[in-house]
């Protein structure tokens, strides 16, 4: 925690920048800062501020570090790992009130948008303004950030398509940990935010970096034309060599927008809490009943015209039933698309003790079936409802595989459970080559132990290179060794 002086000049600067009614060092303003829906430990800021324009955030940087004053920046909160509650104490940079969506470019496809920007704010204004184009929705709710799931590497329902949300970012702008302003992409040598190629990738330098190098106020992202027709293919697989086999097979039609795969455990248990709006955690486990299916799994697919929607249900179908003879299946059942939903609204209705974590990562198809099999086991041995999401990412390359697990955080033995079990994923899922993805720190931390020490050097000379006072995020990606 800063000293009591520097904590008081540096409010009294602020002020001058961004107003009063932006600056707090309120308790009570703090306490919201101090810990989100997971297990991570409460750490409190110093103070809040929350700039409107890309010149009070220069300001607000050049002040931090000039005063060395480690700086969180700050969206929504709801990432799920942690990543915004300070580890050194400092200054929160909320972005909130950074709420422009400054640009939508129709033939070149693409939005300029400010980090305040949700997707349930981005989904109205396009149909409002720009009918004919759609974005993506997140796994999670409608006032998750457009920017932070991109600048994250989290994923949507494009993903099958392209991968994670950072490749349909095409340009950004960034306020540098010392106050200077960079584009990158296009956007650097001209007027247009079509694309990062063919100049050489400086985003890598801020795409999945929490932060720790810099604050992005603009970002350009990819938008589409929207599809006139869509459904849904859904499937029941009776057990986990079964989702293996019809995840793979669906994937290699290449027909999809997206494929997910659901524990049916976890889809009969949000649906009931869908429908009796009565929240519900996932410990102790939810028994299963004999002869229950062990996965959902539902193709999202879409057609410019009724014939072409109908033809690519026709070749899941027939690939479905052809080539997937004899394994335990029930469908496939066409059905109306969820594309226009926000599927995790339901979240709100998990966790009777308001906490909400997960183990989530990137890894080899190759690999799924048996890292799927030992991570619902662990989930068994320490009693919790079997909780498996996955995502077949880029066509097949790679998948999304997470154990979402609600909680209450109000019991302490709960909480010791959640952590062991994470723990004991984690563990797992890197054994198995699988890569935890929006990675809180004490999974950072793992990875650094187990990773190329010439890969976690050149992490801490980015770092230093760009924050030379280490004030940006300080403790996580490129954290110099103490």
């Amino acid at each position: 925690m800063l000293e009591a002086a520097v904590i008081s000049g540096v409010v009294k600067e602020l002020e001058k920048v961004v107003g009063s009614e932006f600056v707090s060092t309120n308790q009570g303003d703090l306490y919201i800062y101090s810990q989100d829906m997971t297990q991570a430990e409460p750490s409190w800021p110093d103070l809040v501020v929350l700039p409107k324009t890309v010149e009070e955030v220069q300001a607000t940087l050049r002040l931090a570090n000039k005063e060395k004053v480690p700086v969180i920046p700050y969206i929504a909160g709801g990432n799920i790992g942690g990543l915004t509650i300070p580890l050194k104490g400092g200054m929160v940079l909320d972005l909130k009130r950074m709420n422009r969506i400054i640009e939508v470019n129709e033939t070149d496809m693409y939005a300029i948008i400010e980090p305040g920007v949700s997707f349930g704010h981005m989904k109205a204004y396009l149909e409002r303004h720009h009918p004919g184009l759609m974005y993506t929705y997140a796994f999670s709710p409608p006032s998750t950030s457009v920017m932070g799931n991109a600048l994250l590497l989290g994923l949507d329902n494009l993903s099958f398509r392209y991968g994670s949300a950072s490749h349909w970012t095409s340009g950004m702008e960034v306020v540098l940990p010392t106050g200077e302003l960079v584009r990158i992409g296009s956007c650097a040598v001209s007027e247009g935010w079509q694309d990062r190629d063919p100049l050489p990738d400086l985003a890598g330098l801020f795409l999945g970096w929490q932060g720790a190098t810099g604050v992005v106020t603009k970002i350009a992202v990819s938008v589409w034309p929207k599809p006139k027709h869509t459904a849904a293919i859904n499937c029941l697989t009776m057990d986990m060599d079964s989702a293996y086999q019809l995840l793979r097979t669906i994937s290699r039609t290449r027909v999809p927008d997206d494929i997910i795969g659901l524990s049916y455990t976890w889809a009969r248990a949000t649906q009931s809490a869908t429908e009796t709006n009565v929240k519900i955690s996932s410990y102790p486990a939810r028994a299963t009943s004999p002869g229950e299916p062990e996965f959902v799994i539902t193709a999202e697919i879409s057609g410019n015209t009724e014939n072409e929607l109908k033809a690519k249900v026709e070749v899941i179908e027939e690939v479905v039933k052809e080539e997937l003879e004899g394994i335990k299946v029930l469908g496939p059942q066409t059905s109306p698309s969820t594309t226009a939903q926000y599927p995790m609204q339901v979240l709100g209705l998990l966790s009777s003790g308001g906490g909400l974590t997960w183990v989530g990562t990137y890894g080899p198809m190759s690999k799924w079936l048996e890292t799927v099999k030992k991570g619902c086991e662990i989930q068994d041995r320490h009693g919790f409802t079997r909780s498996c999401y996955t995502r077949v990412m880029r066509e097949g390359h790679f998948v999304a595989l997470r154990w979402l697990l609600p909680f209450n955080k109000e019991d302490p033995d709960e909480i010791r459970r959640i952590r062991e079990l994470c723990t004991e994923q984690l563990d797992m899922v890197i054994d198995m080559g699988f890569i935890p993805y929006k990675t809180p720190v004490w999974a950072i931390r793992k990875l650094e132990e187990r990773a190329d020490p010439n890969w976690v050097e050149l992490h801490r000379r980015v770092k230093g290179m760009l924050d030379p006072n280490n004030i940006m995020n300080p403790g996580r990606w490129g954290a110099p060794q103490e």
